[in-house]
């Protein structure tokens, strides 16, 4: 059984991709950039954009009195 195992898993070819070539590693700082401040950037930015279209306005009320002439 086992090496009916070994020979069917021998046939999954575990090689790179066509075309697939390695490039040099992200230093610490880029990781941590690319992973960890954009997302939370992008994050903060759809936050502020929804909240700015949803949330609670103050009513402007016209007043028909000018602060100067009227005292309440």
């Amino acid at each position: 059984m086992i090496t009916q195992l070994l020979s069917a898993a021998s046939k999954f070819n575990m090689s790179e991709e066509l075309g697939g070539k390695p490039t040099e590693a992200l230093s610490a700082a880029l990781t941590a950039v690319y992973f960890f401040v954009v997302p939370v950037a992008l994050f903060l930015v759809i936050s502020v954009v929804a909240y700015a279209l949803t949330g609670k306005r103050k009513e402007k009320t016209e007043s028909k009195d000018s602060v100067l002439t009227h005292i309440e």
